[in-house]
């Protein structure tokens, strides 16, 4: 599906993998708003690698061609679509990678929100709400998501700030909302002195005010990136805060990114995009 199309025949293209995530809407909103400011020559696809992989080959087939300057993708591990970068790289065309870096030998720009840096800050306003003391626990994404131990060494870096903090344990909640209620409630039926939880997704963050509910007991939550949702708990208090990836402005940078390139500038291998931190003050001058 085409998101949008300044020209005739784009110079840069970018293939963004939607997983339905706020992440992701909030990356290709960073485009579109790019490429309409600076008029660029720039079509946008949404590609599903997984469940639609012909199509979205193809795809990206008809943009590796002499005149693309550019292109824009958010990889993944698909030996089809190593090919065509390969052939991209061949044909000059530079790579732009958004959210996860590209393969080792087809080199490229990656723009992202450092990951770890980002959990760390999490980490210290967690503390923060528990007021320097107590029992943690992290329910991580999925262990097969290489930002979960990114995630992880970030919290258990802050959290080895404070001394009288200890982490229980560090749970996996694949990243849902029904599987995070069942695992908090089992740890707080062990552990009912917990009064810290470090939610490493929305959906995390959202199961984990669900499961607390049920309970008496005060516990601070500060989760990893957000939803409308999580949003809304933050509003009303029942999220302490939470720490997100600066999606936008990684869309948004990639279409600068490939306008520099056009113009003949050179750009850095790595550009990181900083990372965004909302607690209950701040979303109330919103």
């Amino acid at each position: 599906m085409v998101l949008t199309a300044n020209h005739d025949y784009a110079e840069v293209y970018a293939f963004i993998s939607s997983d339905g995530s706020e992440h992701r809407r909030l990356i290709i909103d960073g485009i579109k708003d790019a490429a309409d400011l600076y008029n660029a020559n720039l079509e946008v696809y949404n590609i599903n690698l997984t469940d639609d992989e012909e199509s979205s080959i193809n795809l990206i087939k008809k943009a590796v061609r002499r005149t693309t300057k550019a292109i824009i993708i958010t990889p993944a591990e698909n030996q089809q679509l190593y090919k065509q970068l390969e052939r991209a790289r061949e044909k000059g065309i530079h790579l732009i990678y958004l959210d996860s870096e590209g393969p080792d030998d087809i080199p490229g720009t990656y723009i992202y929100s450092d990951n770890e840096l980002a959990a760390e800050k999490a980490g210290q306003m967690l503390a923060e709400g528990m007021k320097h003391r107590g029992k943690a626990v992290m329910l991580n994404i999925s262990s097969d998501d290489p930002k979960a131990l990114e995630r992880q060494n970030g919290f258990c870096k802050a959290m080895e700030e404070y001394q009288q903090i200890s982490i229980i344990n560090i749970f996996d909640c694949n990243g849902s909302k029904e599987n995070t209620q069942k695992t908090l409630n089992d740890i707080l039926a062990a552990f009912p002195e917990i009064n810290g939880v470090f939610a490493a997704c929305p959906e995390i963050a959202a199961g984990t005010a669900a499961a607390l509910s049920q309970w008496k007991q005060e516990v601070k939550i500060v989760g990893f990136d957000f939803t409308e949702e999580t949003s809304e708990l933050l509003r009303k208090g029942q999220i302490f805060g939470y720490v997100s990836q600066n999606s936008y402005k990684i869309g948004y940078e990639a279409v600068e990114t490939a306008l520099n390139i056009i113009s003949g500038q050179a750009v850095p291998d790595r550009i990181d995009t900083g990372c965004e931190v909302r607690t209950m003050y701040s979303m109330s001058q919103k």
